[in-house]
């Protein structure tokens, strides 16, 4: 079992690092400010020094428990991941001086003993995950395809649940096992993590447009929304702005004259769908035309057409809404 939890430790730090770098250089919604910058490396530098410690356990027997800063640090853990999806989730919060109550649980690792202080830490990081899941499992109605979206967070509400139970069982069940077990959940969670933002990449941005529709006040008061979906049509049959491979929400919104946050609004309630859906099913469905009507053009060439930046973009796009590759649903049906 070490050796597999030794493994597993050196997987979630390269983890950690490579899910750092994406948040940081590749992943971009409107709502990335400093303070999801600050928490999200916080969240992961920390479970990547608890993975150090459990390796420092396996490998020179020193008990990080023991250790005033291993409890701190698994304090600090929930509270970091709270700030972090909070200000994923409720961007325009202000954040308030009852939200540092959320700093207090940290205390225990220097006023309470450690049989304390772990549960303690655990009780409130499992606290944290029942609350996150519950936020998005209420964004259900709004938006019916986070299905698959719904498994992970609820798969990573088991973890935090089964990982609670071992902080409250960590004197009976003893220290080896303890940190396996701790090590198996850190290194799962991340998993899973990395399997939600492979399979949804724009999942952070869907997640803010629908929890702005689901707990926010309508920003569709005070502006006539079929005019402006006839002027969104206009825009996508006429004029065609889905070419534009640059095509952002803001841009469109501007060619609109109204708000980005009006815009992202007018699709999901009106259109049952994201900014950047809507978009790939414009794209994929002038795709689908030029396909038939332009027999001889490559599908590279009607790829860019269309505004795809790559092939495999509009490859996987295509599949996703289609069911069938560019190639397939080309070719001539036969009788």
């Amino acid at each position: 079992m070490t050796i597999i939890s030794t493994f597993i430790i050196g997987f979630s730090i390269i983890i950690a690092i490579l899910l750092w770098l994406t948040y940081l250089l590749f992943i971009k919604h409107e709502n990335k400010t400093w303070i999801t910058v600050v928490s999200c490396t916080g969240l992961l530098i920390g479970l990547s020094v608890a993975q150090y410690n459990h390796y420092s356990f396996y490998e020179y027997d020193i008990d990080p428990l023991s250790t005033i800063g291993y409890r701190f640090l698994i304090l600090f853990l929930p509270t970091v991941f709270y700030f972090f999806s909070r200000a994923i989730l409720f961007p325009r919060q202000k954040i308030t001086a009852l939200h540092l109550a959320h700093f207090l649980p940290l205390l225990l690792a220097f006023l309470a003993p450690k049989e304390v202080a772990v549960p303690a830490a655990f009780l409130v990081g499992a606290g944290y995950c029942l609350w996150l899941t519950n936020i998005i499992y209420g964004l259900r109605s709004v938006r019916k395809r986070f299905g698959l979206v719904f498994f992970f967070f609820g798969f990573f509400t088991i973890i935090a649940i089964i990982v609670l139970f071992i902080g409250f069982a960590a004197a009976d069940i003893g220290q080896a096992y303890f940190y396996h077990f701790y090590t198996f959940g850190i290194g799962s969670s991340l998993i899973l993590v990395t399997g939600t933002l492979i399979v949804f990449p724009n999942v952070l941005s869907e997640i803010d447009e629908v929890a702005r529709l689901r707990y926010s006040n309508s920003t569709l008061n005070n502006i006539d929304v079929e005019a402006c979906k006839q002027k969104l049509e206009q825009l996508m049959n006429t004029a065609k702005m889905y070419q534009n491979d640059k095509l952002s929400l803001a841009i469109l919104a501007d060619e609109m004259q109204i708000t980005t946050h009006q815009l992202s609004e007018l699709i999901n309630t009106q259109f049952d769908t994201s900014f950047s859906q809507y978009i790939r099913r414009q794209r994929v469905d002038a795709a689908k035309q030029l396909l038939i009507d332009e027999p001889n053009a490559s599908v590279l060439s009607i790829c860019m057409e269309v505004g795809f930046k790559s092939q495999s973009n509009f490859y996987s796009a295509f599949k996703e809404i289609t069911g069938e590759s560019p190639g397939n649903y080309r070719k001539p049906t036969t009788e």
